[in-house]
């Protein structure tokens, strides 16, 4: 997984359809893959890193931390973390699992890491990070919380998905979505776009979209986490506008974890030869 390298000195989203994806799996295997290039920061924006999901009770990977990262964890969690550290920031809102604090790890240990409850914290969050001398930051989705990818400069994310034979057509769905979505240009200034042009402030669902009697014009959404529509929503869409982002993140790579269900079964539902050549799947080797 070369693209990691890529990835160094940016907000790194990772991000997926549901939990138990592999999130934090792949969370840990990056972090080692960068490591001794600069300090690292982690966060998430549920609770990641618990022996076991709050609220499944699956077993779950731990964070692996090692000497100088940066973690966000709740203060709760700290007392019971097997992690020797330092407190750089409490600070001073609350989440419903108690109040964050930012901490530097000053040996090798495990933790627990969790985050803000919306966009403005986590911009402050990231933004100290920055300050005391994180280079890469990554934000770990507990759930689909790619809506918070917006709320960062110059970010890039990384789509995990497990796919099993329940939701083979509804990953498929998804990931194709995600990955059209992440081929629409930005909106540039002075740009002569095709009229009517209408503005989607907010949400871009089904019944936002104009009528049938439309036939052409451009849609400008705010950024791709705005999009709320399922595939075939997005292909008439497409068949009928122009569209442009006023932003978006850059999509880094799909991690697919896939689970009785065949390679070639998953790509003839994907259908799309240049879509397959971003997928890296089964990255289940053991990441010390």
């Amino acid at each position: 997984m070369e693209f990691v390298k890529g990835l160094r000195d940016r907000t790194v989203f990772i991000v997926g359809s549901r939990k138990n994806a592999g999130k934090t799996t792949f969370l840990n295997y990056a972090m080692n893959r960068l490591r001794g290039g600069g300090a690292l920061g982690a966060l998430s924006v549920g609770v990641d890193g618990e022996n076991r999901d709050l609220i499944f009770g699956n077993p779950k990977p731990q964070v692996r931390a090692e000497k100088g990262d940066l973690l966000l964890c709740s203060d709760a969690a700290l007392k019971a973390a097997d992690l020797h550290c330092e407190i750089l920031n409490v600070y001073p809102f609350r989440t419903a699992i108690g109040r964050p604090v930012l901490v530097r790890a000053l040996r090798p240990g495990r933790a627990e890491i969790s985050g803000p409850e919306n966009n403005d914290q986590l911009a402050e969050i990231l933004a100290d990070m920055r300050r005391h001398g994180a280079g890469t930051v990554f934000v770990d989705g507990a759930v689909d919380r790619i809506t918070q990818a917006a709320s960062a400069g110059r970010a890039a994310f990384v789509y995990v998905a497990k796919v099993e034979p329940d939701n083979l057509d509804s990953s498929a769905a998804a990931i194709k979505l995600v990955w059209s979505a992440s081929g629409v240009p930005l909106c540039r200034a002075g740009e002569k776009l095709p009229e009517p042009v209408f503005i989607i402030d907010g949400a871009l669902t089904a019944g936002r979209v104009p009528g049938r009697d439309v036939k052409r014009g451009t849609l400008v959404i705010e950024d791709p986490t705005k999009v709320f529509l399922g595939w075939q929503q997005w292909v008439e869409l497409r068949s009928r506008f122009e569209l442009r982002f006023g932003a978006k993140p850059e999509l880094a790579a799909f991690i697919v974890n896939l689970c009785n269900v065949s390679r070639p079964d998953f790509e003839k539902k994907l259908a799309l030869p240049a879509l397959a050549e971003r997928i890296i799947y089964n990255p289940y080797e053991v990441t010390r």
